[in-house]
C-alpha cells in the first residue's frame, strides 16, 4: 500500500511540475519581453510550488526565529534535495549550487531558469566569477543562500564550512545570517536520516525519492539565528558562522558516538 501511495504522490508531483513550469516559462518570456525583473515572478512561483510539494508529500514546515528580508546573505546546513522547499517557502532567495546540477537532465535546466548560481568547486578561479555574479544577483528581490558544508549530510553534526564562497560578504563586510534545518518523519515511517537526508551515495536519486515518498508525514524545522555576523576576515567569518549554525542546529539523527554508547548499554 505504501508503494502505491508513493507512486501516486510522485505522479502527481511530476504532472504538477510539468504543467506549472510550462506556465512559469511563458510568464518569464513575457517579463523578459517587457524588460521586467524575473525575480518577483520566480518568488511567487517557487512559493506556490513549495506549498504544493508540501501538500503532496505531507511536509509540515515549522519556522523558528525571524527570517531575513532581501537582500541578504545566508548560510545553512545541507541535508537533502528537499532543503530548497522550506527555504523557498520562507525566503525570497536564490542559491549557490555545484556545477554538476546544471548538467542534470531536465532538472538542471529548470534550476538554471530559477536563477540559481552554479560554481565549479574543483576550480578555485571559478570563485572569482561566482563572487561577481553574487554581487550582481544580490538585490531588493532576493537574497543569496549558500550551503558552505559543500555536501549534504546525515544531520548528525555541522561539518566544517568551506570559506571560498564567503569571500564576497567578507570583502564587502555584508551581514551574513545563519540558519539550520532538521527533519523528522512519522512514528511508523522510515527515519529521516534514511528517507529524507540524501548523502553518501547509498541510493540513486530516484530510489531515494521513492523512499521519501513512502513516508506518511515529514516535519521540517528551520531555525534562524537572530544575530547576523559582519567580519572582514574570511577565515574568521567562516569560524563564527560555523558557531552560529551549530548554535541553532538540532541533529536529525543522534551522533555516532551516542549510538555506540546506546549499543553498549543494550
Amino acid at each position: 500500500m505504501k508503494a502505491i501511495t508513493a507512486y501516486l504522490k510522485v505522479i502527481s508531483f511530476s504532472l504538477y511540475v510539468l504543467i506549472s513550469f510550462t506556465f512559469y516559462m511563458l510568464m518569464l518570456g513575457l517579463r523578459t519581453l517587457f524588460r521586467l525583473p524575473f525575480e518577483p515572478w520566480r518568488n511567487v512561483y517557487m512559493r506556490h510550488l513549495s506549498k504544493v510539494v508540501c501538500f503532496i508529500f505531507n511536509i509540515k514546515v515549522r519556522k523558528h526565529g525571524t527570517p531575513p528580508s532581501a537582500p541578504f546573505y545566508l548560510v545553512c546546513n545541507h541535508l537533502s534535495y528537499l532543503d530548497i522547499i522550506p527555504l523557498f517557502m520562507t525566503l525570497d532567495c536564490t542559491f549557490i549550487a555545484k556545477k554538476e546540477i546544471r548538467s542534470w537532465p531536465v532538472l538542471g535546466y529548470m534550476v538554471h531558469k530559477m536563477g540559481v548560481v552554479f560554481v565549479n568547486r574543483q576550480k578555485r578561479s571559478d570563485v572569482v566569477r561566482v563572487n561577481q555574479i553574487i554581487q550582481a544577483a544580490t538585490n531588493q528581490y532576493q537574497g543569496i543562500i549558500v550551503f558552505p558544508e559543500g555536501t549534504s549530510t546525515a544531520g548528525r553534526k555541522v561539518l566544517p564550512l568551506k570559506s571560498s564562497l564567503l569571500q564576497y560578504p567578507a570583502s564587502t563586510q555584508q551581514a551574513v545570517h545563519a540558519a539550520a534545518l532538521r527533519y523528522k518523519t512519522g512514528d511508523k515511517d522510515t527515519p529521516a536520516i534514511d528517507s529524507v537526508c540524501f548523502f553518501g551515495g547509498r541510493h540513486s536519486f530516484m530510489e531515494h525519492f521513492m523512499l521519501m515518498a513512502k513516508n506518511k508525514r515529514i516535519e521540517c524545522h528551520i531555525t534562524f539565528d537572530e544575530n547576523p555576523v559582519i567580519e572582514s576576515d574570511r577565515k574568521l567569518l567562516t569560524q563564527k558562522l560555523h558557531e552560529k549554525i551549530s548554535g541553532v542546529f538540532i541533529p536529525t539523527a543522534p551522533p555516532l558516538e551516542d549510538m555506540d554508547i546506546q549499543r553498549v548499554r543494550e
